[in-house]
């Protein structure tokens, strides 16, 4: 009955640091759902040099956040990356279109003090 419960697990369910690091390895990201005593494993077996200037390191450090496994089964924060990289609010046209505003303003503000720098000078 054990070896039935045991089968129906997901194979992450079963994993250790090794297997995220092979995750890892596999195409530079983490793609299953890790507990994070699995995820810290992973990063105790990195050699130190890899530890500090390793990609790996930043990958499984980015996992505890992004593919924890939560108590209710589900991965922690896929969701709220997936909307952080779909968020089409146009934040961005508005600082890009006021920053345009505030450089035409100040170009034309240039030319009219230069205009009549030169008109008072030649006097």
């Amino acid at each position: 009955m054990l070896a039935l419960a045991l089968l129906g697990q997901s194979a992450s369910a079963l994993a250790d640091g090794r297997d995220v690091l092979a995750d890892a390895k596999d195409n530079q990201r983490i793609d299953g759902c890790y507990e994070r005593a699995e995820l810290n494993e992973a990063l105790d077996l990195l050699p130190p040099n890899e530890l500090l200037y390793g990609v790996n390191a930043d990958l499984i450090r980015d996992a505890r956040i992004t593919n924890a496994r939560r108590p209710d089964g589900s991965c922690g924060g896929r969701e709220a990356a997936g909307r952080a990289a779909e968020d089409e609010s146009g934040g961005s046209l508005a600082v890009f279109l006021g920053a345009a505003l505030v450089a035409g303003a100040a170009a034309v503000g240039t030319g009219v003090w230069t205009s009549r720098a030169r008109r008072g000078g030649g006097e």
